[in-house]
């Protein structure tokens, strides 16, 4: 790998750098966005898995001892790559860029991939040119509550019900694995990485996560996380078997009603072209706030 330019070390990073981590991530998303999405309770969920080795996993850039820039990869798919305006430039995001293809060899990983904004036109350049291709594209939406939304209109026979401490860890985690297991080149989360991430995010709470019912089964779930005025579904699910009835857009509205309750006025949620359910959160309201692509490689 090619030397750091004069004056910059690298080194892994700890669970104590969330606070600059998160730092550096909104610095370059107001840049490159126009809007930063990370938050320091990411940071801390993500430093909570406990699959994630540091020394292997995470890279950090700094000048003297202040964070310029980082990698990050998260399980076998993605990796989180972050250069602060004023280094780019000078070669910091191509050792990166091979930072991460052999954090993802050290795993076992046969794909290295990044998800970066549309905007983001030089980081789009650096990656082709290094042989990266558009896999798909993805969409952050969100919709504004100026009321208190109605409580949703479920199918006969369904109910929705907070998440029960020490009861439904492993069937919500269950129903939500089955189906984001159907999207293609899915990698499946272990169960004690979507718990951190989930259950032992800073700020959870039951009602956070919503299960749907039928005769006592779960078979859907909606999870939300809160970061200033925003609630986040960062999970829908719905099984197979129960598609088609609405019980997608019951979750929906069950989440616009969980943000407004908890006092945010707007709600917001990820999707990308893997999930056909882009036609959805167009019909109950929500646009598109901003664009990304995902661009992989072979390894």
């Amino acid at each position: 790998m090619t030397a750091l330019p004069d004056g910059l070390r690298a080194a892994p990073l700890t669970a104590g750098d969330a606070a600059e981590l998160t730092a550096v991530s909104r610095a370059c998303e107001e840049h490159d966005t126009g809007q930063a999405e990370w938050s320091e309770a990411d940071a801390m969920a993500i430093a909570g898995r406990p699959s994630l080795e540091f020394g292997r996993d995470t890279v950090g850039i700094r000048d003297g001892d202040a964070l310029v820039a980082f990698g990050l990869q998260l399980g076998v798919r993605l990796t989180f790559v972050h250069v602060l305006p004023a280094y780019r430039g000078r070669g910091i995001g191509t050792w990166l860029l091979r930072w991460s293809q052999d954090a993802a060899r050290a795993i076992g990983a046969d794909v290295t991939a990044q998800e970066i904004a549309t905007t983001e036109h030089a980081a789009t350049a650096l990656l082709e040119a290094h042989g990266y291709r558009k896999r798909w594209e993805s969409w952050a939406f969100e919709i504004t509550l100026d009321r208190e939304p109605p409580a949703p209109a479920l199918p006969e026979g369904y109910a929705i019900r907070d998440f029960a401490p020490g009861r439904d860890e492993r069937v919500a985690y269950d129903v939500i694995q089955r189906a984001f297991s159907e999207w293609p080149e899915y990698h499946p989360t272990a169960f004690d990485d979507w718990a951190a991430t989930t259950l032992g995010r800073p700020g959870f709470a039951p009602p956070l996560l919503g299960l749907a019912e039928r005769d006592g089964e779960v078979v859907g779930a909606v999870a939300l996380i809160e970061d200033d005025d925003v609630g986040w579904i960062e999970q829908l699910a719905v099984a197979r078997e129960h598609r088609g009835a609405g019980l997608g857009r019951a979750l929906l509205g069950h989440a616009f009603g969980t943000t407004w309750r908890r006092g945010r006025r707007r709600c917001g949620l990820g999707t990308d072209e893997r999930t056909g359910a882009r036609g959805l959160y167009e019909r109950v309201g929500m646009h598109v706030r901003k664009t990304y692509a995902e661009y992989g490689k072979a390894l």
